[in-house]
Parts: structure tokens; C-alpha cells; sequence
């Protein structure tokens, strides 16, 4: 036998031996070669087809067995033929009977093709039981070598791990959630990663991966290669994998040096080959190979017992796989194949498989089955942590599928509910609340329990929304129900006995205040009422003696009483204004006028009061300012609380001034009012209570400026009533600005 013929057979009898399928055409797109993994994925009773066979009636057959997928035939027949197969090509697809395969082909030298379909059904299934799972529990999973990154429907990042950072040359701070892919592509860019990227590759490079599997490879500034996947996802959005691919790239260079059309087969595959001659020397090793068995690596021409020997001295393998080497070390020719899982020493799963060869040979198939481990000991993990969580909840929390069966719950859950170790993941809601019913925890009788299942029935189980009951202990429930994004619903549990006592007190509480604020109103009202007629004749009298006597101190005494009765009467009728405030009882009446008179005259009555405390004042008024709808009077009454307070904080020697601004251009614009003091002034946050009624800034007995505190209250309260705006500025030890916005006539009236 030639040593052509023994290298065909090895080929053919490795690939044989492939769980993958394989099939080969030459560059008239005829049938070359087809493995039994091939024809088996394809379906129950398709025959394989003879070489020679063109592509299509291929393609036709394996179409016509559902294998690209459970599309109309016709449809996948035409694009399947579509395919061009002078490019790389990849896809996955599920074939008629459920399974999925990832399918793809290679373009081989002499112009012919070689495509691959693995069946990664297994893959998908433990996936998407690990995706489900991290949609419940509301996390991703972390993988610890490759780079992800998920962007959204909107180009947005939604997802990234810290392997990704670190793959793509970002700093800590280059990527994060909720950017767009074109800004850490500029990102990336600013950061020298793309600078040798042309910018019409720029420009299409956030949308890579939207519409179809983009695969890419990129050599970092500091010489690593990064294996980039971009692809669309179902629910829209990107999911882009990336890989160091550095050392397999350096391997796969190596590898097709020796064996072109060999290396061109196996470099597409996901597994690794290794092939062992009749002499057990490694005739033939793949990337893949070396990157799953990293640290126990083999070279070509090395020896099997050699091999097993360094591998079982650096820990290897365990116990049951050093008996399968012992005998396979003893008997190679009869070496009986074999399929087993283990863990290597660095942590990664791997799925190993042997076949005998015609030569006499071995061919080991190598899986890195990591991720799907991973991903089922995360889950047990995911689960564990749940209930962790669930148990060290202040509430009792209950999480039901779609269906309204029980998926977990922890303990508080089961007391409140009256069902203890009766509500178990598994039982149905219906049937648990059976089981309340029979324990008359709702409290019902036989009568109401039919009326309450009946209002309630079979399906409304998961309605969102809350509801309060009442425990037969007398405790008192609030339950909640929220949806979960698959379907399902999350019942809690809440004790608001001691809530609802304390808010019965506090509404006590409140009812009594209001009750005392209405006697304090109403006191005040009729206290007011009941000192003003006699407030009235102390003045009437005192202002007859000063006009009857002519002796001095008669008169002097005399006007000592009536400053003294008009000070107080004024201040019982700041207080009867405070009530009907309080009361809502304020009667305004509302009239268009020229603000601008009682503005001046307002500014006639400050001077009295300027000149009696030694004070500066100026005041500045158009000769007339756009109408104002209001009370006129109480407009004056604004006007005088506001210069009574800056004089009575103004000392001696200070200043106030008063300023009314014209609005400029047509008219409905507001009018502006100034009135600003050099006096004490006031914090900023002191600025709300100074317009708290009866307040005082100042406090104690030593107070240096009298005043019952109504001023501000009142000014305020009145402008409010007649839609005026009133504000203060002050600082303290430079004085006060008062501003009174007035709005136009039509304005007011709108």
C-alpha cells in the first residue's frame, strides 16, 4: 500500500469516525466524500448518495429530510443551492425532527468545498435552560475566558464582561452600559486599537452583525489576534463574542505547512483531533486540540506511552481514566473505543472519544464541554442562592409559573399563609388554596366558601395588583401579586398589623388637631370680633379729649392712649385677617385700576415712617404702569406691610427704597416691584419661616423689634389671593429685597 493510499484511509477513516458531519465537493460542485454523520443527522432512512453526485441533488435530498431546517422546501431548497461556497459560510439551523445543527463551509484550494454540520443540540437545549434561568434570577451568566458584549435593538450597549474589556484594549472607564457600539468604536479608535482600519470600514462597523453572522478577526497594536463573532439575536440587538485566538492562530499556521487540505477539513471543526499511527506516534493533531488540552499539549511524532506517562505525572487524570490508558497502553491494536467526560486539572470540562483506524491506528476526539457544565452547575448554584435569598426575606414571598405552579417559596410564606411545609415547590396554587379553605383560613363558613371560589374561579390566579385580609388570629395580611417576564407571577406576603394600628393613632392624632385648629380659629374670630367695639370708643374718646383739653399733659397722655388703641387694633385686625384666611373666608373684590397711585400713595405713608426712624427713602414709580385686576384696597395693604417691615429692620441711618418697573414692549407683560432694605436681613433659610404667621426670627423676651408676626403672613397670603407672586432675597447684615410680580389685567382675567 502506498503511502498516498495510507494517508487517504487515515483521512477518511478519522473523518468516519467524526460525530460531525463532513462532506467534500470538488470545483465542479460534485460529491467527493460524505461521512455516516452526515447522512445520519440528515434523518431516519435518507441513503447516502454516491460520489460524483452534484451538489444539488445533495442540497435536495438533505432539504427534502428537513436537515436546514422546518421552512417551506422549496424555500430551503433555493437557500441552501444560494450558498456561495468560495466563501466561508455559517449558520445554525433546526432540522424536522427538533435538532439543532450548526452548519457551515470552507472554500478548499484547488476550488472545491468542504462543509461541516454539528449537532449542537445538546449545546442549545443547556443554553437556553441556562438563559431562562438568568432571566429569572435576573443575571448573566459571566464567562471566564471569552469577551461578550450585547447591544440592544436601539445600537446601544445593554451587556459586556470584564473578559471583554480586557480582549478589546479598553480602559476601565472605555466601555460601559448604555453607550452606543459607534461610540466605543471611536472609542477604540482614540485609543489607537483601530488606527489602521480605513475609514470606509469605520463607517459600517457598528451595524457588523444586525442582519447576519459576521465572523472577524483583528490583530491588536501589541500583536495578540482577536477571533470576533458578531450575530443578530432573536429578540433583536447584537450578541458579539470575542476570543484571544493568538496561540491557535499560531498553531493553525503550523499546521498548514504540513497538511493543506488536512488542516483545512479540521480547522473548522470545534473538537480536537488527534491521530495516533500504527507505531502510537501523533501523526496528526489540530488547533482545536491544543487549545482545549492547553498544558498537556502533544506534538507530531511523539510517542502515546510517553504522552500518558508525562500527563499522568503532572495529575492528568483521575483514577477510572488511568485504568482506560493502562489498557490501552497494554493493547493498542484491540484498544476497545470509548466515550467518557472529566474535569482536567485546570478546571474545563472536556468530552473524549475514541475510534479504532484500519491502519491500526487511534483517533481521539476532543470536546471542550466547559460552557454547558459550567452553566449546569451555575444553575444548581443560581438555585441554591434563591432560596437563600427567599429564606432571609423580611416578607413571605411565593414565585409561580405561568401555569400557577409553585416554583419556590420560603418558609414565612408557608406560616403566613396557614400552609406550612405544605406549600412546596410543585403544588398548584388552586390546590393550595384548597387546602386554606379546609383550614378556614379565610374564615369563611360552607355558605360563603362556594360564593368566594365562585367570584374568584380557575383563571384570574395571577392578576397584578394587592389586596388586604384578615388572618384567623386577628393578624392582618397585605398581598401582593407582580408578573415575572416569562409568564409567571411573585405573590408577597406582608404582616401590616402593627401598620394599620399605627396609622388608626396617627388619624386620631390628625382629627384631633384639625378639631383643636378649628376651636383655636374660631376663638380668635370671636375674640377679635369682641375687642374691636371697644377699641373703636378708646380711640373715639381719646381723639374728643385731644380735641376738648387744652391742658398739655392731658393731650399728651391722650395720644399715648390712641397710638397705643390703634397699634392694637391693628394688630387684633391682623389677627381676624389670619382667620378668615385660615377659614378660606378672605372676600376680595376685584376691580381694574392703574396700580401706579396706590403705589405713590402707599410711598406718602413710608416717608411718615422714614422720617420718624431716621431713615432714607426713595421711591421711583412710572407715571402710570399697565392695569391690575384686583382689590385696591387690599393691594395698599401689600403694599404697606411690605415698607413697614423694611423700615422696622432698618436701623437708623439706612436705607429703603421703592421701585416699580414698567414692562417693556406690548403689553401682557408682568409688572415688577422692588422694595429693598439696607437692613439686618436674614439667612436664606430663615426666608420660609419669616412668612410663617405669628413668627418672630428674633426670639425671647429681648426681642429689639416688636411686631406680632403677621406682617409677612399676610402680605403673602393676600397677593396669593389675587394672583401676585411675592419673594424675598436677603442676606444677612446687608438687608432685604421684597418682589411683588403683578400680572396683566387680561392675564388675570383668562
Amino acid at each position: 500500500m502506498s503511502k498516498a493510499v495510507l494517508t487517504e484511509a487515515i483521512l477518511r477513516a478519522a473523518l468516519d469516525a467524526l460525530p460531525t458531519g463532513i462532506v467534500i465537493y470538488d470545483p465542479e460542485a460534485r460529491l467527493v466524500y460524505a461521512n455516516p454523520a452526515l447522512w445520519a443527522q440528515a434523518g431516519t432512512g435518507t441513503a447516502p448518495l454516491p460520489p460524483g453526485t452534484p451538489r444539488a441533488e445533495v442540497v435536495a435530498l438533505l432539504a427534502g429530510a428537513g436537515h436546514y431546517g422546518t421552512e417551506e422546501h422549496g424555500r430551503r431548497l433555493q437557500a441552501a443551492l444560494a450558498l456561495d461556497l468560495s466563501t466561508p459560510q455559517h449558520h445554525v439551523a433546526r432540522n424536522a425532527a427538533g435538532r439543532w445543527h450548526e452548519m457551515g463551509s470552507l472554500p478548499l484550494p484547488d476550488g472545491g468545498a468542504v462543509g461541516y454540520s454539528v449537532d449542537v443540540t445538546a449545546t442549545r437545549r443547556s443554553e437556553a435552560e441556562a438563559v431562562d434561568h438568568a432571566a429569572l434570577l435576573e443575571t448573566i451568566l459571566e464567562r471566564l475566558d471569552t469577551g461578550v458584549l450585547v447591544s440592544d435593538r436601539a445600537n446601544r450597549i445593554a451587556f459586556f464582561n470584564e473578559a471583554y474589556r480586557n480582549l478589546i484594549g479598553s480602559h476601565p472607564d472605555g466601555v460601559r452600559r448604555g453607550m452606543t457600539r459607534t461610540q466605543l468604536f471611536e472609542h477604540l479608535r482614540d485609543a489607537g486599537e483601530l488606527s489602521d482600519m480605513p475609514p470606509e470600514e469605520m463607517a459600517g462597523l457598528d451595524r457588523i452583525g444586525e442582519r447576519e453572522t459576521r465572523v472577524v478577526s483583528r490583530r491588536r497594536p501589541d500583536g495578540s489576534i482577536l477571533w470576533i463573532r458578531a450575530r443578530p439575536m432573536a429578540e433583536g440587538g447584537v450578541l458579539t463574542e470575542v476570543h484571544d485566538v493568538t496561540a491557535l492562530r499560531q498553531a493553525e499556521q503550523v499546521a498548514q505547512d504540513r497538511a493543506h487540505l488536512l488542516d483545512g477539513v479540521l480547522a473548522a471543526l470545534p473538537h480536537g483531533v488527534c491521530v495516533y499511527g500504527p507505531d502510537r506516534r501523533v501523526r496528526l493533531v489540530n488547533a482545536a486540540y491544543q487549545r482545549i488540552m492547553v498544558g498537556a499539549e502533544v506534538t507530531v511524532g511523539e510517542l502515546h506511552e510517553d504522552i500518558v506517562k508525562r500527563r499522568i505525572a503532572a495529575g492528568e487524570y483521575d483514577e477510572p481514566a488511568r485504568e482506560t490508558l493502562a489498557r490501552l497502553m497494554h493493547d493498542f491494536e484491540d484498544a476497545t473505543p470509548y466515550e467518557r467526560t472529566r474535569t482536567r486539572p485546570n478546571g474545563s470540562v472536556v468530552t473524549v472519544r475514541s475510534a479504532l483506524l484500519p491502519d491500526r491506528g487511534l483517533v481521539i476526539v476532543i470536546t471542550d464541554v466547559t460552557a454547558r457544565a459550567h452553566a449546569e452547575a451555575e444553575s444548581g448554584r443560581r438555585a441554591a442562592t434563591l432560596q437563600a435569598m427567599l429564606d432571609n426575606q423580611p416578607d413571605g414571598v411565593a414565585l409561580f409559573n405561568a401555569e400557577g405552579y409553585l416554583i419556590a417559596a420560603n418558609a414565612l410564606a408557608g406560616r403566613m399563609t396557614g400552609l406550612g411545609d405544605a406549600m412546596r415547590p410543585g403544588r398548584h396554587l388552586l390546590d393550595l388554596r384548597e387546602e386554606q379553605i379546609r383550614a378556614r383560613e379565610f374564615g369563611l363558613v360552607d355558605g360563603e366558601i362556594q360564593v368566594f371560589v365562585a367570584e374568584r374561579g380557575d383563571q384570574p390566579l395571577h392578576k397584578v395588583g394587592r389586596y388586604v385580609r384578615r388572618r384567623p388570629d386577628g393578624s392582618i395580611l397585605e398581598i401582593r401579586t407582580d408578573p415575572t417576564p416569562d409568564g409567571g407571577f411573585i405573590r408577597t406576603y406582608r404582616d401590616v398589623t402593627e401598620d394599620r394600628r399605627t396609622r388608626a393613632e396617627l388619624e386620631a392624632a390628625r382629627d384631633a388637631a384639625e378639631a383643636a385648629s378649628r376651636a383655636k380659629s374660631g376663638f380668635l374670630a370671636t375674640m377679635t370680633h369682641e375687642l374691636r367695639t371697644p377699641l373703636h370708643a378708646v380711640i373715639g374718646f381719646s381723639e374728643a379729649i385731644m380735641e376738648a383739653t387744652r391742658i398739655e399733659t392731658m393731650r399728651d397722655h391722650a395720644q399715648e392712649v390712641l397710638t397705643a388703641g390703634r397699634q392694637l387694633l391693628t394688630l387684633v385686625e391682623g389677627l381676624l385677617e389670619a382667620t378668615r384666611i385660615e377659614a378660606d373666608a378672605l372676600s376680595l373684590r376685584g376691580t381694574v385700576f392703574d396700580p401706579a397711585p396706590t403705589l405713590r400713595n402707599a410711598a406718602i405713608r413710608a416717608r411718615k415712617l422714614a422720617k420718624d426712624g431716621q431713615i432714607s427713602f426713595c421711591a421711583s414709580i412710572p407715571e402710570s404702569l399697565p392695569p391690575l385686576r384686583a382689590d385696591e384696597q387690599r393691594f395698599g395693604q401689600v403694599l404697606d406691610a411690605l415698607l413697614s417691615n423694611a423700615m422696622k429692620f432698618t436701623p437708623e441711618g439706612g436705607q429703603v427704597k421703592l421701585l416699580a418697573r414698567a414692562p417693556q414692549g406690548t403689553s401682557g407683560t408682568a409688572t415688577l416691584i422692588e422694595i429693598t432694605d439696607t437692613g439686618i436681613g436674614m439667612a436664606p433659610e430663615d426666608i420660609p419661616r419669616a412668612f410663617e404667621a405669628f413668627t418672630q426670627l428674633e426670639g425671647g423676651l429681648s426681642r429689639r423689634y416688636p411686631g406680632s408676626g403677621l406682617g409677612l403672613y399676610l402680605a403673602r397670603a393676600l397677593a396669593g389671593a389675587m394672583r401676585m407672586t411675592l419673594s424675598l432675597d436677603s442676606t444677612p447684615g446687608k438687608g432685604t429685597t421684597a418682589r411683588l410680580v403683578l400680572p396683566p389685567a387680561e392675564e388675570m382675567t383668562a
